[in-house]
């Protein structure tokens, strides 16, 4: 097991740890508490639970856990192409809870599925050699350069979705005059998507110069001080705002508006400098 010594490493340790028990509690809250709307709270409990596995993932490569024991490697706490799915379904059932479910809608659980069937049965039945036999292959739709693709594309795919979705909503209940806890959520969401999409924009950028860099140039960028953790706290930045959306949508009435909030201090702030 490493030892972290490095200020990079603590930090990223530290972040990544923080989200894990931050969207833990979480995933534990919204499973229990009592709710009219339990289908969308289940699903945004999944989606916090499958943060914090991945983030554990993390945490188990930054302290080398995997460089000695491979076969932890295909532990099934790897996620990524359910998160999209995942962010989809929480806020559209949210915002819409008499949404009945149909045939088409089981394609978008077919890649969130295989990938975790994928990671445990090689976990639990293959006897190879996991490094050098599978390890992070290219060609892989579940562990790969393709599976980043997939990720990348599906992920903004199900929030730009998803944003359409609030917009409508939003829109409806202010037309029929409508406010309180529908409002307030999809402000929540409004306001988490708009952050999200530029935490996003610098971690697939960053998966982006890592693919491009080792598959067209063979330059491994993780040789390079830095370049692993920045990955690892960009993630985890993603991680733990989706932990706080989890906090707004517990609160109870009044509702405590952050953004009114922010602009009423910048304003004050402003007028305080004339």
């Amino acid at each position: 097991m490493n030892f972290l010594t490095g200020t990079l490493s603590t930090l990223s340790l530290l972040a990544l740890s923080a989200v894990i028990l931050l969207n833990g509690l979480l995933t534990v809250m919204f499973l229990v508490r009592k709710n009219e709307n339990k289908r969308a709270d289940l699903y945004f409990s999944a989606l916090l639970l499958s943060y914090a596995l991945t983030c554990f993932h993390h945490v188990l490569i930054l302290k080398g856990s995997y460089l000695e024991h491979p076969r932890l490697l295909f532990a099934p706490l790897y996620f990524t192409l359910a998160f999209g799915m995942l962010l989809f379904y929480s806020i559209k059932l949210r915002l819409f809870p008499g949404y009945r479910f149909i045939g088409t809608d089981l394609k978008h659980f077919i890649l969130p599925a295989l990938q975790f069937l994928y990671f445990l049965g090689l976990f639990l039945f293959s006897g190879v050699d996991f490094r050098q036999t599978w390890g992070r292959r290219f060609y892989s739709p579940f562990y790969g350069g393709l599976e980043m693709a997939l990720y990348i594309a599906t992920f903004y795919a199900y929030q730009f979705a998803a944003y359409r979705y609030i917009r409508y909503k939003i829109s409806a209940l202010r037309k029929g005059r409508e406010g309180g806890k529908p409002l307030y959520e999809a402000l929540v969401f409004r306001r988490m998507l708009r952050v999200l999409i530029i935490l996003f924009w610098i971690n697939s950028a960053y998966i982006a110069i890592d693919f491009i860099m080792y598959e067209l140039l063979r330059l491994n960028m993780h040789d390079f001080k830095g370049f692993t953790r920045f990955g690892e706290l960009s993630f985890a930045a993603i991680a733990g705002w989706i932990g706080l959306t989890g906090l707004q949508l517990l609160a109870k009435p009044p509702y405590f508006n952050l953004s009114q909030v922010v602009f009423s201090w910048l304003k004050d702030f402003v007028r305080k400098q004339k």
